[in-house]
């Protein structure tokens, strides 16, 4: 659920609904902030860097949904409840059968809860004050950190600017590696346009039908060889999930494809994959640092003049 969602009034919601909706995405957050931690691993500056990240999610959605139930409540009981409230315990009073005694009572009692700290506006104040604080420490930290993705996006530029190649933007879905040679194959014109699930088969296949060159790569939790079920539903992750790819997978697309794949990344050599294989290669870039979440693949075209 993003910030720009309508407010409650335009969604016609509820004080109810709003409630009910909160604690779902309340809960959503709480499985994305664990998704996020466990991305970090033993790395301290991606630790820094999603701990700003965490924060900043937590602020906003506690920001919005402060809005929301202040607009839902003004749609139930307008803006003045309060007032009113006081209002109608006054006018109880008058009414009442000890006349002006009781409207006096009343008056004061209204007062004195008046006076009284409301505990919950306390808690709330005091909980956006903590998040304030995470957030603030969080940027600061943030502000002192070096920033690697702009290290490594100077580093990439380096090593392709003398070759005539820019970085073509690939989306960050979890297939940015397939979509990349993808992007590869339909630029340079030469086979079949592929999209990244007909590469996944392609590359799923490849690895069924000769597990001999790849388990002896692969380890489960226990560090033991993957046994042949697992094995099976390694292949079935690659083709049928968002899984993403690494050496192995563009180990079995270049066999695949029979195609050479050339991979360029900050502080390595060129990678060559498959270089037996006739024709140009197909030209990536592979980024640490590129976004929060980790490693991440580009295609490289030509440098349009």
């Amino acid at each position: 659920m993003s910030t720009t969602d309508p407010s409650p009034v335009a969604r016609n919601e509820s004080l109810e609904d709003v409630l009910s909706r909160q604690r779902r995405e309340a809960k959503e957050l709480t499985g994305r902030i664990t998704a996020l931690k466990k991305t970090v691993g033993g790395n301290k500056q991606k630790k820094k860097e999603i701990q700003a990240q965490i924060a900043q999610l937590e602020k906003d959605l506690s920001e919005r949904h402060e809005r929301e139930r202040a607009d839902a409540k003004s749609k139930v009981t307008g803006p003045d409840e309060d007032q009113t409230q006081n209002n109608v315990g006054v006018v109880e009073a008058i009414n009442s059968p000890d006349g002006s005694s009781m409207a006096s009572e009343s008056s004061s009692a209204v007062q004195d809860k008046a006076r009284k700290p409301n505990k919950a506006k306390l808690r709330k104040q005091r909980k956006a004050a903590e998040f304030e604080e995470m957030r603030r420490q969080a940027a600061d930290e943030a502000a002192d950190m070096v920033n690697h993705k702009e290290i490594e996006d100077e580093a990439i530029a380096s090593l392709i600017l003398p070759l005539g190649l820019s970085v073509k933007q690939i989306t960050p879905d979890g297939h940015c590696m397939y979509n990349a040679i993808a992007d590869q194959i339909s630029f340079r014109g030469k086979g079949e346009p592929m999209s990244y699930k007909d590469l996944r088969s392609i590359a799923a296949n490849y690895l069924r039908e000769h597990p001999e060159d790849f388990v002896p790569f692969l380890v489960n939790q226990d560090g033991n060889p993957y046994t042949p079920e697992e094995y099976d539903k390694y292949c079935d992750e690659v083709e049928n999930t968002a899984v993403w790819g690494g050496q192995l997978e563009l180990q079995a697309l270049s066999r695949g494809l029979r195609r050479h794949l050339q991979i360029i990344q900050m502080g390595s050599p060129l990678i060559k994959i498959g270089e037996d294989f006739p024709g140009e290669p197909l030209m990536l870039s592979y980024h640490r640092h590129a976004y929060g979440l980790g490693e991440h693949y580009n295609s490289l075209r030509p440098v349009v003049e």
